[in-house]
């Protein structure tokens, strides 16, 4: 349980972006302030939590970070990710993200930035709606109807969305076409997308992302060649290697 715990409360402070206060880290994880503070005090001398001196909130600190970067060049599915999309990069100047699919959301777990002096500024661990992305809908190309409801159910009911032409969207994706968000989240920004497959299933989703005004039909063009390629070369490896990001 004080394992748990720990996990508990990180995975809280990772799903928020303005930090957490003693009581809602309480409420969030069911667990008592008297037996959470001395985790967080020990999380605090670690430096694997920070708590913000004028509002009290909580947050993940500065030693998680070090963690991730060694995950980054230590683990070789994620090494090899990065690899592909670095080809991609170099091929299109623009930037290319991996995510993978977290209920409703898209989790970005990797990225690597382009050159380019106006480029889309974005950040590991940042979640998008699934909905309402290229990514999204790569990664959830493979899902029936009957998912899609379920997995929506809520949102159909707060904020109903054309289900039937995104259920066409995800068909066509499923066929072989690429995922594609022409400013559903931002008029200025295109994206497109194409599913990463292992063991007959979506596991992540590749994606380039760029601003409108570099999207070209020749641009376009060269974004699916070059991620349809990085996408082969990552499944191979994952086949090769019986890897993948979510088991």
């Amino acid at each position: 349980m004080p394992t748990q715990r720990v996990i508990s409360l990180l995975e809280a402070l990772a799903n928020t972006e303005s930090g957490l206060s003693l009581t809602q880290l309480s409420q969030s994880i069911g667990s008592s302030k008297g037996t959470i503070s001395p985790i967080l005090e020990t999380l605090q001398q670690h430096d694997f939590v920070r708590r913000d001196k004028l509002s009290g909130r909580y947050e993940l600190g500065r030693g998680l970070y070090l963690f991730s970067e060694g995950f980054r060049t230590q683990d070789p599915l994620m090494a090899q990710a990065q690899a592909c999309m670095r080809q991609v990069v170099d091929a299109c100047a623009e930037i290319c993200q991996l995510g993978i699919l977290s209920h409703t959301e898209v989790l970005y777990i990797a990225k690597v930035d382009s050159r380019e002096p106006i480029q889309i500024i974005s950040r590991v661990g940042s979640r998008m709606p699934a909905r309402k992305t290229a990514l999204g809908k790569a990664l959830l190309s493979q899902s029936n109807r009957e998912d899609v409801v379920a997995l929506f159910a809520n949102e159909l009911c707060v904020e109903p969305f054309d289900l039937e032409a995104f259920l066409e969207e995800l068909l066509r994706v499923r066929q072989g076409s690429i995922a594609r968000d022409i400013g559903d989240i931002n008029p200025q920004l295109h994206c497109y997308a194409v599913p990463v497959t292992y063991a007959g299933r979506v596991d992540c989703a590749m994606s380039v992302s760029l601003p409108a005004f570099r999207d070209t039909p020749e641009k376009g063009a060269q974004v699916e060649e070059e991620l349809r390629k990085a996408v082969a070369r990552l499944e191979q490896f994952m086949n090769e290697a019986h890897e993948c990001f979510c088991p």
